[in-house]
């Protein structure tokens, strides 16, 4: 039996420069998701819908970090790794060197 895709139906958002998710979080919720993929720390006032956001930006920075996701090179996409797209480029950039890149740009802000 095989598995079809079901396509995505949440909205793309852009957790970092150049860094995209697919996300059903609200509009309202994304300053938070934002602010925990980039390594602030929580507002203790925020209601628990924010601090769920923020605790799952934080969990996507933790997945990049591991190497358990990466960005893929076409879009710019944050996906895991087993949603890589196979490159034959050897002019590619690897996914380490994308993950790498990531990392810097998580840690620099």
């Amino acid at each position: 039996m095989t598995k079809t895709m079901k396509p995505c139906n949440y909205p793309v958002v852009e957790l970092a420069e150049g860094v995209f998710v697919h996300t059903g979080i609200s509009d309202a919720n994304l300053p938070a998701l934002r602010s925990g993929f980039a390594g602030y720390p929580a507002n203790p006032r925020w209601n628990p819908v924010k601090f769920h956001a923020w605790k799952t930006g934080r969990h996507l920075r933790q997945a990049v970090v591991c190497g358990e996701m990466v960005v893929r090179s076409t879009d710019s996409m944050l996906v895991p790794v087993n949603h890589k797209e196979e490159t034959t480029d050897s002019s590619a950039q690897s996914p380490v060197h994308k993950r790498l890149v990531l990392s810097q740009l998580v840690f620099a802000s």
